[in-house]
């Protein structure tokens, strides 16, 4: 059974709303990214409103019946499926990740699938396929600021890899659908449960890229086993100024935060030059440009135009100092009958260029030393400075990228003026590469300690900390 958000995040306090598939008998289960690998029972929910969907309470529950029609609709509709609008049954909701779980059960309320099974019982679930199809992502943004640091989770690119409804972005091999230049916000796979043409991830088979499991959970779990306050929204929050960044010491950027809209761009500049700082563990980040459709039109907020297949110049690097089109990227081939092969990466990582550097400290390196290159840490993308020098203050980079697209180098660093009067204000850390999130969070990799505690002195800075 599928469902969507309607609206990617709600604000705590507040009521959000899902579309659930058509002509389906269901009860719905609230649970929360928290520091464990598997998604954890938040609470129980009640039924505010609904459009097409009645309910009868079963027990401590409610079984919900859909009506409307089951036709097929496509990437770039709004699918217009019956909505139920819940509420936590809590007296307050932190501001983070939560997941809205539908689950088919029979007339008596009983769950029909092992997946059923665990959300009745409250017990933990997997946030992976298949089990992801019966999931919607939903961000709770606080009722009012609290945390230093206001993390942006990316609705955008997880629905431009999106082809439910035959069509994203880019070609989905897989599902024989072809590139596209919109896509709808209002259908199934904006975080959890896609329909994904993408090759798999040797080093991270058991999640998805481009969805939510693959790199925000992990970064979540990390901040969340170690104390690290965020408030949480959408880029859609950022785009809409839902998300004021004024109210903030820190915007956080993980994964794979591909296509910004110029709304999104202007807010981090204005940000950044008020003495705000951004921490970028993502690569290919702000590499392609897309609007959220006209203001003050039906398609507002609920579309993702993509508007180029890059910015000009790549001058995102004139925002966050690296771009993708000075990196590079290494995913794999697509060979019609057997499917996506040679998706390995040899061994490579960052080699150390400024080791006295306070991001590096305590990490024990010294300038020429490599790290993560057995865990490969660099790509599948990971970008890189320009040529035109802009400023960019190398921390540690790559050699040249040969064999992989755009051929260029990786890079990690600071952009912005570190001055000894105030040396940590509208700065960005980029550590540009999509893979640092696996190894943060991976307890066995050869790295983990290092850029776990690169990620520790960045956040600490940049929120006022010592170092």
């Amino acid at each position: 059974m599928q469902v969507y958000a309607i609206e990617s995040s709600f604000a705590a306090g507040q009521a959000f709303t899902i579309g659930v598939q058509p002509n389906s008998r269901f009860s719905v289960a609230l649970y929360v990214q928290g520091s464990e690998a598997m998604l954890g029972r938040f609470s129980r929910i009640s039924p505010i409103s609904a459009s097409n969907v009645t309910h009868d309470r079963r027990g401590d529950g409610f079984v919900f019946q859909s009506g409307g029609s089951s036709a097929p609709m496509a990437y770039d509709q709004d699918w217009a499926w019956p909505t139920i609008t819940l509420r936590p049954d809590c007296p307050a909701v932190p501001s983070g990740a939560y997941i809205a779980i539908v689950y088919e059960v029979d007339a008596a309320g009983r769950p029909t699938t092992p997946l059923g099974q665990l959300c009745a019982a409250g017990a933990p679930v997997h946030g992976s396929p298949p089990d992801s199809d019966n999931m919607a992502l939903v961000m709770c943004r606080p009722a009012r600021p609290a945390a230093p640091i206001a993390y942006v989770v990316p609705i955008a690119t997880y629905h431009a890899y999106n082809s439910t409804g035959g069509g994203c972005f880019y070609d989905d091999h897989v599902h024989g659908t072809s590139p596209q230049w919109k896509v709808s916000l209002l259908r199934p796979g904006g975080g959890l449960g896609a329909q994904l043409g993408e090759p798999p991830d040797p080093y991270d088979p058991g999640s998805p890229r481009q969805q939510f499991t693959h790199w925000d959970a992990r970064f979540i779990r990390w901040l969340i086993a170690r104390n690290i306050d965020c408030d949480f929204y959408t880029d859609l929050d950022l785009h809409s100024g839902q998300l004021d960044l004024t109210a903030y010491q820190c915007m956080l950027s993980v994964g794979h935060h591909e296509y910004w809209s110029h709304g999104m761009r202007d807010a981090v500049a204005h940000f950044l030059k008020g003495g705000g700082n951004v921490a970028v563990f993502s690569g290919n980040t702000c590499f392609r440009p897309v609007d959220f459709g006209a203001p003050g039109t039906p398609e507002h907020l609920k579309v993702v135009n993509k508007l180029a297949e890059n910015w000009p110049g790549h001058d995102e690097s004139d925002l966050l100092g690296l771009s993708y089109g000075f990196g590079g990227g290494k995913w794999g081939d697509w060979e019609p009958g057997t499917g996506w092969i040679n998706t390995a990466r040899d061994p490579i990582g960052f080699t150390v260029r400024n080791a006295n550097h306070w991001a590096f400290a305590g990490c024990g390196l010294a300038d020429g030393q490599t790290f993560g290159a057995e865990d490969r840490l660099i790509g599948y993308e990971v970008d890189g400075v320009p040529s035109a020098p802009n400023g960019f203050n190398i921390l540690a980079d790559t050699g040249r990228l040969d064999g992989w697209d755009m051929g260029g180098a990786g890079a990690m660093g600071i952009y912005g003026t570190e001055s000894a009067s105030d040396p940590r204000k509208g700065l960005v850390f980029n550590g540009g590469t999509t893979d640092w999130a696996r190894v943060l969070t991976d307890g066995h990799a050869s790295a983990h300690r290092i850029v776990s505690r690169v990620t520790a002195d960045v956040l600490e800075a940049f929120t006022g900390g010592s170092r």
